[in-house]
């Protein structure tokens, strides 16, 4: 079995814990492919079965993502094998199909990787044991598969799945892998939300699409500082996306699955936007619906919008915009001023067509909305559940610098190693810590979207730092998985892993978790033999 060139086998830590682990490191020491078991082994492993199995396909495609001629991608299709036939729903254009599970279920999906390349999939926001997270040390070489199991725990809300292997993310996220995933429980279901043909999901992808329809997918110097920066925005993997809604409330899911794009949502007839969840689920009760003049989304961020187009006349026509604002990326806005000089510096025709694509902060089309005829349609507002619990305070708190210098993003002066760990990488099982992330303000300073794996967070608090034209749409309340860090700025998370083993942290700029911004936390006690020594090395 082949090695991917991807890993790195000189580790500094001993990750034998347990005997399910014990079978994982096993199979690592074949070779990284080696780690997918045939289904019907897994299945014979399996403690119980589940309530839902798919089987997910990453393969080479075609869609129509704009008119004209079809663009090459890369596709996932997904199929129900057991159990609930609504637990995948098709998409349009190269987007993933919708997973929507339950809370409680259990659910097992085989992962059939039929590219030319190794891939693995990782369930962004989503609480599951580490084998299943989708740990790069477990890619899965073309032609081969892997069987992830877990039991969903996460509250209602609104996640994402893409792949994970080092190296190669960016370049498939931008292809086409990614895919909105729909968790729902009791809470949701209580609550009174607009539901059915009235809740829409938007996941909002920028992309650079030449005469020919072709994705072009470049690794310029600037794009490994910056990331990856389109100029044609896609909702749903569609250009120039358009809704007809009716003259009543809508619960509008807005994920943003871009490689590198903030957003700076904003309704274009000047309303609020009314934010009723984050990316770990709804608000509670305590906090309440937040209302703010504009929503910030930085890549792979999402956030759940109450908005009520009765109030809008018959035929209105209203657009999700990306309002313009400073570009906070040092060389970013020096390359993106001096295209915009020469392109005229303002927004092309169409869906935010012409616009400089190496720039962050120009203005751009998202959506249109076109409020259909008929009467106004009166709904109570939805009622947000309980308060936010307490967590029992521990004593540990970690630190963590974010910098980026000479095109190489690090953590603590640190860049990826497949399995290492450092002391200050290690958090306690089923108590809140306390994580500070800081901005650094030399070399190349910029914001980054700081990713956390296996676990949700609370913002506790932010410094002075963030940009001020960004600062009021930063959505801190309720519950995340990615937190946009800004240079000068630090910002303390509380949280609590419950699932024991290595998770990974990383910025969620494609392009920087690619080069190496991307380190392991060990969740739980640790091991007592550190030595690793009987894995091969690369």
């Amino acid at each position: 079995m082949e090695m991917s060139a991807n890993m790195d086998m000189k580790p500094n830590l001993d990750l034998d814990v347990n005997p399910s682990r014990r079978r994982a490191l096993q199979a690592l020491a074949l070779g990284a492919g080696a780690i997918s078991l045939p289904l019907t082994l897994r299945d014979a492993m399996a403690s119980e079965a589940p309530d839902v199995s798919i089987r997910l396909v990453a393969a080479p495609g075609r869609a129509q993502v704009r008119r004209g001629r079809e663009t090459d991608v890369q596709r996932y299709t997904a199929q129900v094998m057991h159990g609930r036939p609504d637990a995948v729903r098709p998409s349009t254009g190269y987007l993933g199909p919708t997973l929507e599970l339950r809370r409680g279920e259990r659910v097992r999906i085989e992962f059939v990787n039929r590219l030319d390349e190794p891939s693995i999939v990782h369930w962004h926001g989503m609480i599951v044991p580490e084998r299943d997270d989708g740990h790069p040390r477990f890619v899965v070489a073309p032609g081969n598969s892997y069987v992830y199991e877990f039991t969903v725990r996460n509250p209602a809300g609104t996640y994402l799945y893409h792949p994970h292997p080092h190296g190669r993310t960016g370049r498939q996220v931008y292809f086409g892998l990614a895919g909105l995933l729909i968790v729902r429980d009791d809470d949701e279901r209580k609550a009174g939300f607009p539901a059915g043909e009235h809740e829409l999901a938007l996941v909002i992808q920028d992309r650079r699409i030449d005469a020919t329809n072709s994705l072009v997918f470049e690794r310029s110097m600037m794009d490994s500082m910056t990331g990856v920066l389109g100029d044609t925005v896609l909702v749903n993997g569609v250009a120039d996306a358009e809704f007809a809604v009716s003259r009543r409330p809508y619960r509008l899911r807005l994920a943003n699955a871009s490689n590198a794009r903030i957003y700076k949502l904003a309704w274009s007839d000047g309303r609020p936007m009314r934010v009723m969840a984050t990316d770990g689920g709804l608000l509670s009760g305590g906090e309440g619906i937040q209302t703010r003049p504009f929503v910030v989304l930085a890549p792979f961020q999402r956030v759940e919008l109450i908005e009520d187009f009765g109030a809008r006349e018959d035929g209105a026509s209203v657009t999700l915009v990306s309002q313009r604002f400073r570009d906070p990326e040092t060389m970013g806005g020096m390359m993106g001023g001096m295209m915009g000089g020469m392109m005229g510096g303002g927004m092309g025709s169409g869906m935010g067509g012409g616009v400089p694509a190496g720039a962050q902060g120009v203005e751009l089309n998202v959506a249109r909305f076109t409020v259909s005829a008929g009467p106004r349609v009166h709904e109570a507002p939805p009622k947000l559940p309980g308060a936010a619990p307490l967590l029992r305070r521990g004593k540990t708190e970690l630190h963590t610098r974010v910098a980026m210098d000479m095109m190489q993003g690090t953590l603590n002066g640190r860049s990826f190693q497949m399995t290492a760990v450092a002391p200050d990488e290690r958090l306690p099982l089923n108590e809140e810590s306390i994580w500070t992330f800081s901005g650094d303000t030399t070399g190349h300073p910029m914001p980054h979207p700081i990713h956390v794996h296996g676990l949700r967070f609370r913002i506790l608090e932010r410094t002075a730092g963030a940009q001020a034209d960004l600062r009021e749409g930063l959505i801190d309340s309720g519950y995340h998985d990615t937190v946009l860090v800004f240079p000068g700025e630090r910002v303390r998370l509380a949280l609590a892993p419950t699932e024991p083993g290595l998770f990974m942290y990383h910025c969620h700029n494609l392009e920087h978790e690619d080069g190496g911004m991307m380190r392991n936390c060990w969740f739980g006690p640790m091991p007592v033999d550190l030595s690793m020594s009987r894995h091969p090395k690369a």
